[in-house]
């Protein structure tokens, strides 16, 4: 039981539609039988890219249903992963990263790739978790930084957002974020989210759409049906899809 969330973002650099489905939080949680809901669910969409930003794994348990999205994805469509906290947690980070590999799915740390549909190319840059080392992730996102350019459409894939301020110097077009859970528990139009991870009570960006002048944060409320002692209220699971256009 999930929504799909779908954001469209206009830009003039933009000629044919880039489509970006974002997967996010999952914690290894099972969407029908090997996962045949978030499949098919995926493919309404049609994406150029899947792009799974990170807490696919969770840090206990055997991680059987990520291992079988994983596969599943990879067999459809061309995906990119970063890593996050609770891939880093499962204390086997050796065996998730070959899981992920072993799939076919490149991870992301500090590099950057393009994205291409129709006559259209974004840029993307996947920054690695601070988990991997604080210290390398903000080199990461300094050459990061350097080495964008404002010809190309950027969009930056780092699990927390919590930072976002300290970002958005950097000058990424959208960044795309996860982590939060929504803030676990909403009430739509009054709370965006009770508690989101280093945030605290009261999250400043609980999770959906920020605009800051001409760059934009979308944060998936994600996939996780964890913890299971905290439900989510007014919050459903969720599976964002990005459009970007002319």
């Amino acid at each position: 039981r999930f929504i799909v969330q779908e954001y469209r973002i206009e830009d003039e650099r933009i000629a044919d539609d880039v489509r970006i489905v974002v997967v996010s939080d999952l914690h290894s949680a099972l969407y029908g039988a090997g996962q045949s809901d978030l499949i098919t669910a995926i493919g309404k969409a049609d994406p150029a890219v899947v792009l799974l930003v990170g807490d696919i794994f969770h840090h206990h348990g055997k991680n059987k249903n990520a291992v079988t999205l994983l596969n599943a994805l990879s067999k459809r469509y061309t995906c990119y992963f970063i890593l996050a906290n609770h891939d880093y947690q499962t204390k086997q980070t050796g065996w998730v990263k070959r899981k992920i590999e072993e799939a076919g799915i490149r991870i992301l740390n500090g590099e950057s790739v393009d994205i291409t549909a129709g006559t259209t190319t974004v840029r993307l840059y996947g920054i690695d978790d601070g988990h991997g080392g604080k210290a390398r992730q903000l080199a990461e996102l300094s050459r990061a930084g350097k080495e964008r350019n404002d010809s190309v459409y950027s969009i930056l894939a780092i699990h927390v957002p919590n930072d976002v301020k300290n970002i958005l110097p950097l000058g990424f077009d959208l960044m795309l974020s996860g982590h939060t859970h929504g803030g676990q528990i909403r009430i739509p139009d009054v709370l965006n989210g009770l508690y989101a991870p280093g945030q605290g009570m009261f999250p400043k960006y609980g999770g959906g759409r920020y605009d800051f002048g001409k760059q934009t944060l979308i944060i998936s409320r994600g996939l996780a049906k964890v913890p299971y002692w905290l439900p989510r209220v007014f919050n459903p699971p969720e599976l964002v899809v990005v459009t970007l256009t002319a």
